[in-house]
């Protein structure tokens, strides 16, 4: 607990917008997760992007308890995992939409040895992933894409009807201490 002058001290801190400096920013930027049980599926390239998503919920939602905060952390993730989906698609369509095009030529020298010449026409899209792991990558998450987004959605409803029922129950005992009979 907090005492009440702490209190409206970080209520006052929170209107000016938060921390303003680079080395503040990076001092706090992992300030709001407060368990982190679920990034252990993150992986480096995708840290600041789960970072950056989740501070925006963070700061969107306003969350006030810890199960609050949990549904944020997985609507992070779910929201993480559809943008994986993505990133493999678009992958897989630049490859094979801008493929790599070899053209052959069969020739003899003088010692009867059969030798390839290679011609580069197109050097086309070369995917970051391997063929094999962006098709292995689609068949998963293509798979499991829409229960995802359930689970994304499931979650946002399940934080919004949280947070409306913990303001009507705030309403309903504010409106209680206050009626003096």
């Amino acid at each position: 607990m907090i005492s009440d002058k702490q209190l409206m001290a970080n209520q006052e801190n929170a209107l000016l917008g938060g921390v303003k400096t680079t080395e503040g920013k990076e001092v706090s930027k992992f300030n709001a997760l407060t368990h982190g049980i679920l990034r252990q599926s993150i992986t480096d390239y995708e840290s600041e992007f789960y970072v950056d998503t989740y501070d925006t919920l963070i700061n969107q939602y306003h969350p006030s308890t810890l199960i609050e905060r949990i549904l944020i952390e997985r609507i992070t993730i779910y929201y993480l995992k559809l943008f994986r989906v993505q990133k493999a698609e678009t992958e897989f369509m630049k490859a094979k939409l801008n493929p790599c095009i070899v053209q052959t030529r069969d020739f003899t020298e003088e010692i009867m040895n059969k030798m390839l010449e290679k011609k580069v026409i197109n050097e086309g899209y070369t995917p970051l992933l391997t063929g094999e792991a962006i098709q292995k990558i689609m068949e998963i998450y293509s798979r499991y894409e829409g229960m995802i987004e359930n689970r994304l959605y499931r979650a946002l409803h399940e934080l919004e009807w949280l947070q409306k029922s913990n303001k009507t129950q705030e309403m309903g005992s504010f409106g209680k201490n206050s009626h003096i009979d």
